[in-house]
């Protein structure tokens, strides 16, 4: 019996990664009978903290804190075995949990996910991953650092309000008087730096909501964010790559705690010993919701497939929408591809019943396959 390894990362819109990888493991029972492993893939965005402490044999510590509104909410961080602990910007501080209506980067903060961090290194960690991604804010970070004791303040001495549009009042920086030495490892796959026609507003706030006028306000306080930073911490790594993650969470994390950035795959691959597991099986399915010239890029699927095709490994790709041309396929490391605009009558269909159709075309492939 032929033993499958299921890694698929979120259809965004659609599924999360976990409801992707049930949808096909659904599919190919239909077809066939396989050994299954489901391995849901996470990049540091949306269900990295829950992945990865399943995968990994971790516990998950949930705190009260606030969401991006400065709403109540309940959220974890996860405790891995190697005595480190994983944060997700998404569990606190995620564009998800803000309706569409009340989106505006310039007024939601980081503060829950500043809070988290903070019950972390209360409870002892010293060791700590954050994974950047799907965020709602524009904050630069120092909602990250309010909580643990970083002051921001205007010309007057007052603290400034803990968001993007706040940063434009900001005059001074005042560091804690004593920090825990804290080991911050900022996990993601943006390497964009903080302000400027590449950095994190013009990039990434008009999809969290900004308007065009906004987003220069928003890269103007970014910078100022920068100049205050180098003049009272002595450091801006506001050119670093990663910088402009999450709104500038990447800069905040680096100025504030010295962070270092991983990528986002690489750490998920490390983490749940990526390589291992895919030597161990024969297929291997991944998938996502949209792959075009972008995932080449080194986007997780297309990076599954690529460690398969080395290890000499099958792989299927089960994606939304496939829009590769023709001068990329030699890139693209897949035997077979499933694509739901395929299958569905409408895209709309595609997207509202995404389970249902990347069930129906993986057992669809499974059955045209010689047995």
């Amino acid at each position: 019996m032929r033993s499958v390894l299921v890694i698929p990362d979120k259809f965004k819109g659609s599924l999360t990664a976990d409801q992707a990888a049930r949808a096909i493991a659904a599919g190919l029972r239909e077809g066939r009978k396989f050994r299954i492993a489901l391995l849901p893939l996470s990049d540091g965005g949306e269900g990295f903290v829950e992945i990865l402490s399943r995968a990994s044999g971790g516990t998950l510590h949930f705190r009260k804190t606030i969401d991006p509104l400065g709403r109540p909410r309940r959220a974890a961080f996860a405790a891995l075995p190697d005595g480190s602990a994983v944060i997700g910007l998404t569990e606190a501080s995620g564009l998800i949990q803000v309706p569409a209506a009340r989106r505006d980067p310039g007024l939601v903060t980081t503060v829950g996910t500043g809070r988290l961090l903070a019950a972390a290194v209360r409870s002892g960690f010293r060791r700590i991953v954050i994974g950047l991604g799907g965020s709602a804010t524009n904050d630069g970070g120092i909602g990250l650092a309010a909580p643990l004791g970083f002051r921001f303040l205007d010309a007057r001495g007052r603290s400034i309000p803990l968001n993007g549009a706040g940063l434009a009042r900001l005059d001074r920086i005042v560091p804690p008087a004593k920090l825990p030495r804290l080991e911050i490892t900022v996990a993601c796959d943006v390497n964009h730096p903080l302000y400027g026609p590449e950095g994190a507003a013009f990039q990434f706030a008009a999809q969290k909501g900004a308007s065009p006028e906004q987003i220069v306000r928003l890269d103007a306080n970014l910078r100022r964010l920068a100049a205050v930073a180098r003049r009272d911490l002595g450091r801006s790594p506001h050119l670093r790559a990663g910088a402009g993650a999450a709104g500038g969470c990447g800069y905040g994390l680096m100025a504030f705690f010295g962070a270092k950035k991983v990528g986002g795959f690489d750490y998920f691959a490390r983490a749940v010993a990526l390589r291992e597991r895919i030597a161990e099986h024969d297929l291997i399915v991944t998938g996502e919701g949209c792959f075009d010239r972008t995932s080449l890029g080194g986007k997780g699927p297309w990076a599954v497939g690529a460690l398969a095709r080395r290890a000499g490994k099958e792989t299927w790709l089960v994606c939304g929408k496939y829009a590769v041309g023709s001068e990329d396929q030699p890139r693209v490391p897949f035997s077979e591809v499933v694509e739901l605009l395929a299958i569905a009558p409408t895209p709309e269909a595609a997207r509202r019943e995404a389970a249902r159709y990347v069930r129906a075309g993986v057992a669809r492939l499974v059955k045209t396959l010689p047995s």
